[in-house]
């Protein structure tokens, strides 16, 4: 799969051998306790082994998957539509 080098950031987390990994975990997390919003210590206590879980967070925050409301996280509704559509 090609990917576009203007959507390089989306997909890199430093440290991974699977550079998407820990953006799966985290999203899914949030996937987890949706509707509910989670504290972001909450969220990294939760992915205690996972590297690299608050830098993953903002990408997905960036990307428009996840959304941020002060100490707060959860999914957007775009993700959240996605999963209802992702094939099982």
């Amino acid at each position: 799969m090609l990917r576009s080098q203007s959507n390089i950031r989306s997909y890199r987390v430093r440290g991974m051998t699977d550079p998407d990994a820990t953006q799966r975990l985290v999203l899914g997390a949030l996937l987890d306790a949706h509707p509910r919003l989670i504290g972001r210590d909450e969220l990294t206590a939760k992915l205690a082994d996972v590297p690299r879980v608050r830098e993953a967070l903002r990408v997905l925050v960036d990307d428009g998957l996840a959304t941020q409301l002060g100490d707060r996280v959860g999914v957007s509704r775009a993700a959240v539509r996605f999963a209802v559509l992702r094939p099982t």
